[in-house]
């Protein structure tokens, strides 16, 4: 397997591109910036989950490991 990478110097065109690369069978296509994307957001909903938990320790409505339980884990 191969790869290219393109740069599009035309955004309107880009579409146009994406739509026929599609057509070819033997043509995967990603756009890197859809997974930067995609990345982004996971990082975030990981963040916001994370201070959920630390919200809710302070409230006394959830347990944290210890260090130790954390190592074990390893």
């Amino acid at each position: 397997m191969s790869q290219l990478v393109l740069t599009v110097k035309n955004k309107k065109k880009l579409p146009f591109l994406k739509e026929l690369l599609k057509q070819m069978d033997f043509v995967d296509v990603v756009d890197v910036n859809d997974l930067k994307l995609a990345k982004k957001k996971a990082v975030l909903s990981d963040l916001e989950e994370a201070v959920q938990f630390v919200n809710q320790y302070k409230k006394g409505r959830a347990k944290a490991k210890s260090f130790g339980q954390l190592l074990h884990e390893l």
